[in-house]
């Protein structure tokens, strides 16, 4: 435990550190003033409490055994999903920016595809650091944008799935919008009161809304992502420089079975 503690505070800055736990306490303020927000709503509380708690995903990384590749991702990774959190939770449904300023869904979605890029990456230095095995920029790369892909996927993935579960109690209010878009969407929409004038392109038809937000949403995730892999081809950090992996294990190029 005193090996863990000590890697937990030392791997990581202490300028992250102090970055880490301020966001982590204005997360703490958002949770209990959730419960007296007026009209009182208990999905606010309960998102900001579930998010805070991903704050910590590398703690958890660092407790698992030297074999696993998750064990060798760098504190880094974790500054940037902290900034994406509070982002998205404290911004958008603490402070109401989802429906305040249309343009934070697009800006997120935009960053957080480029966000995932960077994730991607870095998981891939984690396998070369544990397999101590060089690849080339351009496999690292493919990896990176392919994990964008999955993440980004996987989110819409799961929105639809919510959609088909929380449809069932707003069935009976016959809105053709929460019968086709999940139910984050059909608040949204329900908040702006013109449900096409929530997504980065307008439908025609406003039965559509939810399936253009949905591809707008992948449209902007694949846009950041493209933008990343752009900056890390002519940037890479981990194959260029002091840091340079494949020239760390250049005489180590095939991983044993």
């Amino acid at each position: 435990m005193k090996e863990y503690f000590k890697r937990i505070t030392t791997l990581p800055t202490k300028a992250e550190l102090i970055f880490w736990w301020i966001l982590r306490a204005l997360m703490i303020y958002a949770f209990i003033a959730g419960f007296f927000k007026k009209p009182f709503d208990i999905t606010d509380p309960l998102q900001v409490g579930a998010n805070f708690l991903c704050m910590f995903v590398w703690e958890v990384f660092m407790m698992l055994p030297e074999k696993n590749a998750l064990r060798h991702v760098s504190p880094r990774v974790q500054t940037f999903l902290i900034i994406g959190i509070f982002c998205a939770s404290f911004g958008g449904k603490f402070l109401n920016l989802y429906y305040d300023f249309r343009w934070w869904d697009v800006i997120l979605h935009f960053v957080g595809g480029g966000a995932c890029v960077f994730f991607g990456y870095e998981m891939v230095a984690a396998m070369q650091k544990r397999d101590k095995v060089a690849i080339p920029l351009s496999i690292a790369l493919l990896c990176a944008m392919g994990f964008s892909f999955l993440a980004g996927t996987g989110w819409e993935l799961f929105e639809f799935s919510f959609d088909q579960i929380s449809c069932i109690s707003t069935k009976a209010a016959g809105n053709a919008i929460a019968m086709a878009g999940d139910a984050q969407h059909w608040n949204l929409a329900a908040a702006l009161g013109t449900p096409k004038e929530a997504t980065l392109i307008n439908p025609v038809f406003a039965e559509r809304w939810p399936i253009m937000d949905t591809m707008a949403d992948i449209v902007l995730n694949t846009l950041g992502a493209l933008a990343a892999i752009i900056f890390l081809r002519i940037f890479p950090y981990r194959h260029k420089g002091k840091y340079n992996l494949n020239e760390l294990y250049k005489d180590n190029k095939v991983v044993k079975e």
